[in-house]
């Protein structure tokens, strides 16, 4: 997104504009689609849609930031987590994301948040993945997946390693190079009426994305 211009955003929403970055316009992110686990309604005039790596120490800080703001949004904003695990993160960066696609395809839109939220909050970060916990069986990724809604754990690990749900990864992270990725996590915010569509990377405050999301549903056509 070099070059790409800073928006004059409500103070809240731009404390991270600076020469490092900041909220710009973002052209080239794809809507929500058929392909997306959504989180709150399905139409809604504004869509936070947000790219997370399952190891990322950054994506753990975030955690549930997007869900409890669309919550909050009074039905006007819905949101999409997608899926960026970065390959110096391992093995277990792709476990999570290639898990949480197989989870949501088990327990529904639903689980796959029970899921990733379950993770961000467990993991060691950076690599190392969930600790083992007492009662898990050995397997934590399995317990995780239980708990969230995933009951069949055969088919859940038939899921994890099926070339279809890699290349439904692939997909997805094809998206994210597409949107001009900085790195993990990254927020757009896009009016679904113009198809306006802002974008920032990195950590920011509930408020930073209320904000976004109250400037967003201004954003006409015109």
């Amino acid at each position: 997104m070099a070059g790409a211009a800073l928006l004059a955003l409500p103070a809240a929403a731009s404390a991270q504009d600076s020469d490092e970055g900041g909220w710009h316009v973002a052209t080239r992110v794809p809507p929500i689609g058929t392909g997306d686990r959504v989180h709150g309604p399905a139409q809604a005039d504004v869509s936070v849609i947000v790219w997370l790596d399952p190891e990322c120490p950054y994506c753990k800080q975030f955690g549930a930031t997007p869900e409890r703001v669309v919550d909050g949004a009074n039905g006007k904003a819905n949101l999409a987590v997608r899926l960026f695990p970065l390959p110096f993160h391992g093995p277990n960066a792709m476990l999570g994301a290639l898990s949480a696609l197989c989870v949501g395809d088990q327990g529904g839109d639903a689980a796959y948040y029970r899921f990733v939220d379950g993770w961000l909050e467990k993991t060691q970060t950076n690599g190392a993945g969930l600790p083992a916990e007492p009662g898990s069986g050995g397997d934590p990724v399995a317990a995780l997946a239980g708990s969230a809604g995933a009951h069949d754990l055969r088919k859940l690990a038939e899921c994890t390693t099926a070339p279809a749900t890699t290349e439904r990864l692939n997909e997805e992270m094809r998206g994210a190079q597409t949107a001009g990725l900085a790195g993990t996590p990254a927020i757009a915010v896009r009016n679904n009426a113009s198809g306006k569509t802002i974008m920032v990377d990195g950590v920011i405050e509930a408020d930073a994305l209320e904000a976004a999301i109250a400037y967003m549903s201004k954003q006409s056509s015109r």
